[in-house]
């Protein structure tokens, strides 16, 4: 998420706050309009998961409507269905990693307006997950399917050519 993020984090004192938009030269007014700025790319963030999750729900359907044909068909009528199985976890894999890279300047977009704000809670949030002993970034997680699927092609033609 915010890799970049690297201003002041952690519990701020009222005080602290105040003495840090005063620092930032920012007034009320100011404040406000980045806050509303803030929301505005939080939200396009949300909607580029939202899409994310929509097309990796797609591709999920799609494999397993060709698993099914495949395992119905079960002879080397199937091979098409399988290169064609195979070329779809190519883009998905591409897909997750060309969201990955959107969402990331988006979150890194959103940290850089934080920096200017009394508080800060992608980049609190970030730093908090990164030292969980066991956290996985979900896009690692993600990528398993694709291949996951990608194996499972190979292993179906290497079964039905036996």
């Amino acid at each position: 998420m915010c890799h970049i993020c690297n201003g002041v984090t952690g519990n701020m004192s009222d005080k602290k706050k105040e003495n840090r938009l005063r620092h930032n030269g920012l007034d009320e007014l100011d404040v406000e309009s980045l806050l509303a700025q803030w929301q505005t790319c939080v939200e396009m963030a949300n909607s580029v998961s939202s899409r994310r999750d929509t097309m990796n729900n797609l591709f999920v359907t799609l494999h397993l409507a060709l698993v099914t044909t495949v395992a119905v068909i079960w002879d080397s009528k199937a091979y098409p269905l399988l290169g064609l199985g195979c070329v779809l976890c190519l883009i998905w894999l591409l897909s997750i990693g060309n969201y990955c890279k959107l969402n990331q300047a988006k979150y890194d977009v959103i940290c850089e307006i934080e920096k200017q704000l009394p508080a800060q809670p992608f980049n609190d949030e970030w730093i908090n997950i990164k030292n969980k002993r066991f956290y996985i970034e979900s896009t690692h997680l993600e990528k398993c399917m694709p291949l996951l699927f990608f194996v499972s092609y190979i292993v179906i033609f290497v079964l039905i050519l036996i």
